[in-house]
């Protein structure tokens, strides 16, 4: 009876464990007119509500066995467990590979989450509980080609002459095949017409939700005043959306243009004869898009031996860009490198950061050696021929 006990008394506290230490949301995906041949993407969050970093080992079984695979930020890279932060929540990108023999019908699996057990450095045997819980999968394959798509927005942002207007449409592929909608934008003012294009370069994965961004450049010509946008979403000839939406382009400078050169780093190990990358991170603080390119000065030993300038890049409102360039290190010594960031006609105060080069690139000391060494051998063996 004691023995039962216990038992009943384990099974309790696993199944807490399971309940208290791991969450998975959504608790169940379903892949509805599923192409054989085709790849879907959809995503499930894992929770970890335990006080310490957790590492997941992620599964499927069922049916769906050898469909799955698994991916965290960088959609080509597959991985089969993951670390989820102490009380925190990771978003793992879920692919589904449908057969190309595979018969038309419902498949049935589960994805399956569970916590790695820790080796214990000094003894080496498992420590800690295993946790985990399981996602259910349902995927209905077909043979049938859906082209199919709902737009569950269009928004359009108010600029000044000079600007590119913003069309933006949120567009989610409800098919089961690339989808490629055609947006087509006709300018109007005071009803008559300014300007009409039709976009057509996105394509949107099967169910997936991702921003189509058209844009009209205008000019500083362009008159400010009271805009119409009519907006038609269009899919394989049915048309989704058709929409009216109203803007303003305001003279020029109503907006403000504020930036700043938040920092200056050094890319990869400062060594003789090779070229130094120079990433400089400009925010856009401002109210409109602008062009902003980094310029710099290079240092060595108190002297100014080079400047440098990235290329100009286009940075959103509220939005931070990268902007890189190179000098190469030719000698020992230590360097120093001012910059600032040309927005606008405007320019941030200037930024340092300093850098020290006194080794040559790896590799050349070893292949000089190398030469050093065969010239040696060839001088001693046609020493030895002579004697002989």
């Amino acid at each position: 009876m004691k023995k039962i006990l216990m038992l009943i008394t384990l099974i309790m506290m696993i199944n807490s464990a399971d309940a208290i230490g791991i969450g998975l949301s959504p608790g169940e995906m379903v892949l509805n007119n599923s192409l054989k041949g085709n790849t879907y993407e959809k995503s499930f969050a894992i929770i970890n509500m335990d006080n310490q970093d957790i590492n997941y080992s992620l599964s499927s079984n069922g049916d769906i066995e050898g469909w799955v695979s698994f991916y965290y930020q960088n959609p080509d890279t597959e991985i089969q467990s993951i670390i989820v932060p102490a009380n925190g929540k990771i978003s793992v990108i879920t692919k589904f590979q449908i057969p190309t023999d595979a018969v038309s019908k419902d498949y049935f699996g589960t994805i399956n989450v569970r916590s790695v057990p820790e080796i214990a450095e000094d003894s080496g045997s498992q420590q800690s509980l295993i946790i985990g819980g399981s996602v259910k999968i349902n995927v209905n394959v077909t043979g049938d080609q859906i082209i199919d798509g709902v737009v569950n927005g269009i928004s359009i942002y108010n600029i000044e002459p000079g600007y590119p207007l913003k069309v933006e449409t949120m567009f989610r592929n409800t098919g089961n095949v690339v989808a490629n909608p055609e947006i087509k934008i006709t300018i109007l003012k005071d009803n008559e017409l300014i300007h009409s294009f039709i976009y057509d370069k996105a394509t949107i994965k099967p169910s997936i939700t991702n921003a189509i961004t058209a844009e009209w450049k205008t000019t500083e010509e362009t008159i400010p005043g009271d805009y119409t946008a009519n907006v038609i979403v269009s899919l394989d000839g049915k048309t989704l959306r058709s929409s009216d939406k109203t803007f303003k382009i305001f003279p020029v400078g109503t907006y403000s243009r504020q930036g700043n050169l938040t920092d200056i780093r050094i890319e990869g190990e400062p060594t003789i004869g090779s070229l130094v990358k120079v990433n400089a991170y400009f925010e856009n603080t401002g109210e409109i898009e602008t062009a902003a390119k980094f310029s710099g000065e290079v240092y060595k030993d108190g002297n100014l031996i080079d400047t440098i300038t990235s290329e100009e890049l286009q940075v959103e409102k509220y939005k931070e860009a990268e902007l890189v360039s190179y000098f190469k290190l030719e000698s020992k010594g230590d360097y120093l490198i001012k910059g600032k960031v040309i927005y606008s006609g405007k320019e941030t105060p200037v930024k340092e950061v300093s850098l020290k080069a006194g080794k040559s690139t790896p590799g050349f000391e070893g292949i000089y050696l190398i030469a050093v060494m065969l010239l040696f051998v060839m001088f001693r063996g046609k020493k030895k021929s002579r004697k002989m």
